[in-house]
């Protein structure tokens, strides 16, 4: 039996509609996956958990950073001779079995480890706090 003529374009125009729906869904969830955020903002982890032997500025040079021998994060003589995974290792296991430096493995995931070393470690100066732009 032949269809009419105007319900053929009828299912046409419905399964292209359908197509340019998903089309289009697929499209404008595209762009909010491109910009997710990379995750937790790290500076302020830094802030919470580090500055207070390391500094605000990761030169350890506030009074727990003198009396614990933090480590100074900006010396450029340290930055060379210390690569980011040895880095990643101390941030994720401590140091001395915590009793130096805690280890936070339990509080970032490996990733954010070392986005922590790239992003805020590599890149503190200073005398410039870390966070402030």
């Amino acid at each position: 039996m032949k269809q009419p003529r105007n319900c053929l374009d009828l299912n046409r125009i419905a399964g292209g509609a359908g197509a340019l729906s998903a089309l289009l869904l697929v499209a404008w969830m595209m762009p909010a996956q491109a910009q997710a955020p990379a995750g937790r903002d790290l500076r302020l982890f830094y802030s919470q958990q580090c500055a207070g032997c390391h500094g605000v500025d990761g030169a350890a040079q506030n009074a727990a950073g003198k009396k614990l021998k933090g480590q100074n994060l900006t010396d450029p003589v340290w930055r060379k001779g210390t690569s980011d995974e040895a880095m990643v290792k101390v941030i994720q296991k401590g140091i001395f079995f915590g009793l130096a430096m805690p280890g936070y493995k339990k509080e970032l995931t490996l990733s954010e480890s070392q986005r922590l070393v790239a992003e805020v470690i590599r890149q503190s100066e200073k005398g410039k706090v870390i966070g402030k732009d």
